[in-house]
């Protein structure tokens, strides 16, 4: 009786690892590892959009596409108008800017087509604004992310979950009164999906819930 327990719990920790990939403190990425301010073009993909008005009225969302390893495909080659509009080597940076009057939020992104996640260099997460301001050629601001000097964001949680579908779940006990960022940085939460695509393909935004 007690080795079928044993094999029973084992099964479920199995189970459960095949669900949750990884969980806890919500990882934190630097707005200046995709790029900075000099060379946008080559970054740059998309937006920031403006703010538009989320499901219940509460909260707002800006988006942003970014080609992760700097890879624009105009900006790399201009004379290849087949895959203009895309990252050259399908790495994409996908970033969601949220403003919100809730006391306490949660926000799924799916549809992650070529989601590795990882938190040595973060593929998901905050992204944060990591401005420097002896070298304001080693800042990004062009690039939605979040301030968070003097704040405390210990409270929020990241969980991967998958099985033939990966999407991520942000679990936001109390929202920190975040000050506003320079230039383009906006304001709020900022949360950062990485994938790695086919090159040369229409590439796939993830999806967006916001509760």
């Amino acid at each position: 009786m007690k080795c079928f327990l044993k094999f029973a719990l084992a099964l479920l920790l199995c189970a459960l690892c095949a669900v949750t990939c990884f969980a806890g403190q919500v990882p934190v990425r630097g707005s200046s590892n995709n790029g900075v301010d000099v060379n946008a073009p080559f970054w740059n993909l998309v937006g920031p959009t403006a703010p538009q008005i989320h499901v219940g009225g509460n909260s707002t969302l800006e988006t942003q596409i970014v080609c992760t390893n700097q890879q624009v495909a105009a900006a790399v080659d201009n004379t290849d108008s087949a895959n203009a509009g895309t990252c050259k080597d399908g790495a994409y940076t996908f970033l969601f800017q949220i403003q919100t009057a809730n006391p306490s939020l949660t926000v799924v992104l799916s549809n992650l087509v070529g989601f590795t996640p990882s938190t040595l260099l973060p593929t998901y997460g905050l992204a944060t604004c990591d401005n420097d301001p002896d070298n304001p050629n080693a800042s990004n601001t062009l690039q939605l992310c979040t301030q968070v000097a003097g704040l405390d964001i210990t409270g929020i949680d990241a969980t991967v979950l998958g099985k033939k579908t990966m999407r991520i779940s942000f679990t936001v006990p109390s929202v920190p009164a975040f000050p506003a960022g320079i230039n383009k940085q906006g304001q709020g939460l900022t949360f950062v999906v990485l994938t790695q695509q086919t090159p040369g393909t229409a590439m796939v935004v993830p999806k967006i819930a916001i509760k």
